[in-house]
C-alpha cells in the first residue's frame, strides 16, 4: 500500500515504534517494522484489533506471532492487490482485444459492399454522374479504412505492452509469495503452491507428508551472536532444505525461525528418513560469527513429521506435525519426531504412546 505519512510523521512513529521492538523483544527486521508502523500509524484496522486483542493478556508478543500478523494483515493485503490489479488487466486486454477485431471485421465488410455498389452503379446509364458518386464513396472508404488501420495497430502496439506489464506484474506477484531473506516460498507461496498440486487429485492429498522443522534455542542465537547471524543460520537451513527437497517437493519459510515442507506421495517412513537427512545435513553446516566461534557448534534443529490421510484437511495434518515437534523439542530436540495417524487419538492411543522417535546421532 502507499503510506500518506509525511517525513516528519514517519520520523515520529519509527520514534515510537523502536520502543516498541525493545519491549516486545522482536527482531529490529523490516517485517517487524511494517507491522509497528501499520499499528500506530493506523493505517490497518484489522492488523490493530487483532493485535489489540492478542496483547490483552499482557505478555510481549513473539517474533513468531509478528511473522503471523505480518503474514495475515500485511503480506496478504498486498498479494491481493496485486491479483486484483492483474485480473483487471487481463479483462482490458480481452476487450481491446475484441475492439480491434471487431473494427477489422467491419471495415472489410463495408469495403466489400462499396465495391458491388460500384459494378452495380457502373452499369447504369447516367454513367458521369454514377462514376462521380462511386470516386466520392471509395475516397471515403478509403479514407475510413486507413484510419481504422492506424486505430488497429495502435491498439495491437497497446495490447502488447499491456501483454508485457502482465508478465511484470506476474513477477510482483512471484515476489510476494516469496521470502526476502531465505528465497523460499512464504506462506502465502507455500498454500498456493499446494492448492496447484492438489487440483489434479481433487483436493485429497492422502498419501503426502508434512515436515514442520524449527531451529533449537533460536533466541539464544540471536542474543548470543545478533541478529545478523540469526539471518545467516535461517539461510543456512534454508539451503539445507533447497539441497535435500526435490521435484514437486514444496518447502517454504512458515514464520520466523521454522519451516515447512510438503512431500507429495512420499508415505512417513521414507519422509523420517528425508527429515533425517535433512537433520544431519543441518548439523554438519558450519555458521561462523566474526571472531567467534562457529555458530553451528551449538546449533541444532528439531522435526515434526505428520502423513496425511485421505480426506484430512492440510491444516489438520499441519497440526499434528506442529504436535510432533513439541514432542521432539520436549524431548531434548535435535531430533524428529512422528505424529500418530489422523484419528488415532479418538482410537484411546495418546501421543506418547503413538509417535516413533527417531533420536539425534551421538
Amino acid at each position: 500500500m502507499r503510506y500518506q505519512e509525511s517525513a516528519t510523521e514517519s520520523a515520529e512513529l519509527l520514534r515510537l515504534i523502536l520502543p516498541r521492538i525493545a519491549r516486545h523483544g522482536g527482531a529490529y527486521v523490516p517485517t517487524t517494522y511494517s507491522l509497528w508502523y501499520e499499528y500506530l500509524s493506523g493505517v490497518n484496522p484489522k492488523l490493530i484489533a487483532a493485535v489489540d486483542e492478542r496483547l490483552k493478556n499482557d505478555r510481549p508478543l513473539t517474533q513468531a506471532e509478528i511473522e503471523h500478523f505480518y503474514a495475515k494483515f500485511i503480506d496478504t493485503r498486498e498479494a491481493g492487490a496485486l491479483e486484483a490489479y492483474q485480473a483487471g488487466l487481463s479483462e482490458l486486454m480481452r476487450r481491446m482485444g475484441e475492439i480491434a477485431t471487431n473494427s477489422g471485421a467491419g471495415t472489410a465488410e463495408f469495403a466489400r459492399s462499396l465495391a458491388q455498389c460500384q459494378q452495380e452503379l457502373s452499369a447504369s446509364s447516367d454513367s458521369d454522374g454514377v462514376q462521380r458518386i462511386i470516386k466520392s464513396l471509395v475516397t471515403s472508404t478509403n479514407s475510413v479504412r486507413e484510419s481504422t488501420e492506424t486505430l488497429h495497430k495502435e491498439v495491437t502496439a497497446t495490447r502488447e505492452e499491456m501483454q508485457q506489464l502482465r508478465g511484470q506484474m506476474g513477477a510482483l506477484q512471484n515476489l510476494a509469495q516469496t521470502d526476502p531473506l531465505t528465497r523460499l516460498r512464504n506462506r502465502r507461496g507455500f498454500e498456493t503452491a499446494v492448492s496447484e498440486y492438489a487440483l489434479g487429485r481433487e483436493a485429497d492429498l492422502g498419501g503426502c507428508t508434512v515436515l514442520i522443522v524449527d531451529i533449537d534455542h533460536f533466541k539464544k542465537v540471536n542474543d548470543n551472536y545478533g541478529h545478523l547471524v540469526g539471518d545467516q543460520v535461517i539461510r543456512a537451513l534454508a539451503q539445507v532444505l533447497q539441497n535435500n527437497v526435490k521435484g514437486r517437493d514444496i518447502a517454504a519459510r512458515w514464520g520466523g525461525e521454522e519451516f515447512i515442507v510438503l512431500l507429495p506421495e512420499t508415505p512417513g517412513e521414507g519422509a523420517v528418513m528425508l527429515a533425517e537427512q535433512v537433520r544431519a545435513a543441518f548439523g554438519k553446516t558450519r555458521i561462523k560469527s566474526g571472531g567467534k566461534k562457529e555458530v553451528s557448534d551449538t546449533v541444532t534443529i528439531s522435526i515434526g513429521v505428520a502423513e496425511i490421510a485421505s480426506g484430512e484437511p492440510l491444516e489438520q495434518a499441519v497440526g499434528r506435525a506442529d504436535s510432533a515437534l513439541y514432542q521432539a523439542k520436549n524431548g531434548g530436540r535435535n531430533c524428529v519426531r512422528v505424529a500418530p495417524p489422523a484419528g488415532a487419538a479418538a482410537a484411546g492411543h495418546s501421543d506418547d504412546e503413538a509417535e516413533t522417535t527417531v533420536a539425534a546421532a551421538s
